[in-house]
């Protein structure tokens, strides 16, 4: 398999990778604060094709063409459904940093 080439800061794949994983698992356990707050607003804001597409891409580590394929949706599908749940997880972060600075 091809590495995937991921668009994003390390930091934040690394987070994502972890967080799909545990969203997928159906647990929180040895999270730290910031990404128990990325797995809620996952299961709380992304709709259930953008945990789909978020967890193959970063937790399976897929490509987007392979997502797409096995999907049996177009790529730039799943190109906007990753990029739309990757917001979700922004904002939620960007409020969670908001209500910690009060």
């Amino acid at each position: 398999m091809a590495r995937t080439a991921y668009r994003r800061n390390h930091a934040f794949v690394e987070d994502l990778s972890v967080c799909t994983v545990h969203m997928h698992n159906g647990d929180e356990v040895g999270l730290s604060g910031k990404r128990r707050a990325i797995v809620r607003a996952l299961n709380q804001t992304a709709t259930a094709r953008q945990r789909q597409c978020l967890y193959l891409y970063y937790g399976r580590g897929l490509r987007q063409a392979d997502i797409a394929k096995t999907l049996g949706i177009d790529i730039s599908t799943v190109s906007r459904t990753i990029q739309r749940g990757e917001d979700h997880v922004t904002s939620a972060l960007e409020l969670s940093e908001a209500l910690t600075q009060l």
